[in-house]
């Protein structure tokens, strides 16, 4: 058997054809990049304008959450309108994007003071368009704010001593809120563009000699007052004992005088008792005037005797006319 060769011939595309689908890819990628280049979308809390290079326009603000459309050679320029921090803080710890080194100030005599402080703010997203005319890299912040913040702190801080600071720290620090406030507000570049919601000055950081000086004034006078207040317990309780004293003495004095009174009252009782007696012993014997005075010195006697006797172991005796001691009559108590 002889082999006979078989010419296959391959179909051709037709030139137009291919050149249509070229056509066509291209178009697609280029229509994909345009699409690509010309819608943009934004989160929420971001603001952005359009910048039209060519036309040389900016567009008005568009608030996220936005989806929208551009020329593919315009761009954005972000922000966002939320609540921003700006934060003074000491050296070692100024390290964030926000944080910046807290100013160091000097007072009207000479010290130095690290002013530590807190700002919060928000742009007017509204006007974001004409923020970016005059801050086209968004650093209206840097410009302005943190600038304008260690200015103000300083002209302040430099017409107080340091004792007027101490003295007065809560007054300086409502001063530099007040004023800070105010100036951004009033700021031509700013000025309704930027709101300052709040300032707080958090801290007056003084050097660390300074510190352990005043410490140890403050524990001087803290032991001056202790020992004042207990100068002040001792004489308290020395005037309550001498009240007490002076109390107690009136007392006794008056517990005297009126036994006085009573003894006094007392001897007068019985001596008119006595004379009662007296009389009514000489009117019942009908004596004269001899007599009377001695049956009144004989009554005093008796009496004399009987209060003797009250007073103890007694005995009444009776001398004979030889001088004899003879016991009459023996009294016990």
């Amino acid at each position: 058997m002889s082999y006979i060769p078989v010419q296959v011939r391959a179909s051709r595309v037709p030139r137009r054809a291919a050149t249509l689908f070229v056509a066509l890819f291209l178009a697609l990628v280029i229509a994909a990049v345009v699409a690509a280049l010309s819608v943009y979308s934004l989160p929420a809390g971001v603001v952005a304008v359009v910048v039209d290079p060519v036309s040389g326009t900016i567009s008005k603000p568009v608030l996220g959450p936005a989806l929208g459309v551009k020329a593919p050679w315009a761009y954005l320029i972000e922000d966002t309108y939320a609540i921003e921090i700006l934060e003074f803080a000491q050296k070692e710890k100024a390290t964030g994007k926000w944080v910046f080194s807290a100013p160091e100030v000097l007072t009207k005599d000479g010290v130095v003071v690290t002013v530590e402080m807190v700002v919060r703010y928000r742009i007017v997203p509204e006007r974001f368009d004409e923020l970016i005319k005059r801050f086209p890299q968004v650093d209206y912040d840097d410009k302005v704010l943190v600038p304008k913040a260690r200015q103000l702190i300083r002209d302040i801080i430099s017409k107080v001593t340091l004792d007027e600071l101490i003295a007065s720290r809560d007054v300086i620090a409502k001063q530099i809120e007040e004023t800070y406030k105010t100036a951004v507000e009033n700021d031509p570049a700013v000025a309704g563009l930027v709101a300052i919601l709040d300032v707080n000055v958090q801290n007056f950081v003084l050097p660390q000699q300074i510190t352990d000086a005043i410490n140890r004034k403050v524990a001087a006078q803290q032991d001056a007052i202790r020992a004042q207040f207990e100068r002040q317990r001792v004489e308290e309780l020395a005037r309550a004992n001498f009240t007490r004293t002076v109390l107690a003495a009136m007392a006794e004095a008056n517990a005297t005088i009126t036994r006085a009174r009573a003894q006094a009252m007392q001897v007068m009782l019985v001596a008119n008792a006595t004379r009662t007696a007296i009389e009514m012993i000489i009117r019942a014997a009908g004596a004269n005037a001899t007599e009377a005075a001695r049956l009144a010195e004989l009554y005093i006697y008796l009496a004399g005797l009987r209060e003797v006797a009250q007073t103890g172991n007694v005995q009444i005796v009776a001398v004979s006319g030889g001088g004899q001691v003879v016991p009459v009559i023996p009294l016990a108590r």
